[in-house]
């Protein structure tokens, strides 16, 4: 089959849809050169190239705008979440997060990526010993409901912080009982310094996240 008739053939059945034109043009099976390029651009404007990069950049968007302004994220644990929304064919690396970090458009909350240098210089925030009383509020605060999870979490630098989960919730399958929810991802997974501010504005994020 003609490459141009394979095109035209895609175009009717609606498959235009494609995540670069390399792949199009092998799914035609021919090769990808400057022939074929040329063929293609002629059918251009009926074909959505960046299908997949904007299923990637809405999950981070989604991931970025459910973070607290202005609030340092773990890149690394940005990406474990983000991929636990997108289908296995399209996981991200922590370089598009980077980027995405680095895009002010984008990045409309101002967020940070955690790295080495941000961390050392407040280190002497996290430097601090955790007294019984101060476990006793987060057992507390976790006592209260099943949708978040606070605990104290070992630093890089050989410190603690606080980290706060606020879990997302959807109807279970089971049919026996659909209407018991079940997490089905995170909301907010970020950390804070372990002392008496971090516990009230943690308890204003859970108010305000769980409404």
């Amino acid at each position: 089959m003609e490459f141009e008739d394979f095109l035209k053939i895609q175009i009717q059945s609606g498959k235009t849809n494609w995540n670069s034109k390399s792949e199009l043009i092998r799914a035609a099976k021919i090769k990808v050169n400057g022939q074929s390029n040329r063929i293609l651009k002629k059918f251009k404007k009926h074909f959505c190239f960046d299908a997949a990069l904007n299923i990637k950049n809405k999950a981070i968007k989604n991931y970025f705008d459910s973070q607290i302004p202005n609030s340092l994220i773990s890149v690394e644990g940005a990406v474990n979440i983000i991929n636990q929304e997108l289908p296995k064919n399209l996981k991200i690396g922590e370089t598009i997060i980077y980027n995405r970090l680095n895009d002010t458009k984008f990045n409309t909350g101002k967020l940070k990526g955690q790295t080495l240098d941000n961390q050392v210089s407040k280190t002497k925030n996290y430097n601090v010993n955790i007294s019984s009383s101060f476990l006793q509020k987060i057992d507390q605060i976790n006592s209260k409901s099943e949708k978040f999870y606070l605990n104290i979490e070992d630093t890089q630098a050989g410190n603690k912080c606080l980290r706060l989960k606020i879990y997302k919730f959807d109807k279970s399958e089971n049919t026996v009982n659909s209407s018991k929810k079940i997490i089905s991802g995170t909301k907010i997974n970020t950390t804070f310094p372990p002392n008496e501010d971090s516990i009230k504005e943690i308890k204003q994020i859970i108010n305000e996240q769980t409404k």
